[in-house]
């Protein structure tokens, strides 16, 4: 997905645009709850870049 978010990132898309169908993707899984928090909270501030979701990650990762 980076490589996409990057590219889409490069031509002007927002991050919100993109995490938005993202927020799903662990449902179930321990952190998920804190995923979307964090995305939501985010994801839609200037600048948002990969980073963002890297950090969102790390939250469902400590969770494991």
């Amino acid at each position: 997905m980076y490589p996409y978010i990057e590219r889409e990132l490069s031509q002007g898309a927002y991050l919100g645009h993109i995490t938005r169908h993202m927020l799903g993707l662990f449902q179930g899984i321990p952190g998920a709850r804190q995923w979307r928090r964090y995305l939501s909270e985010n994801a839609h501030k200037a600048g948002a870049d990969v980073a963002v979701l890297e950090q969102a990650l790390k939250l469902v990762a400590d969770k494991r």
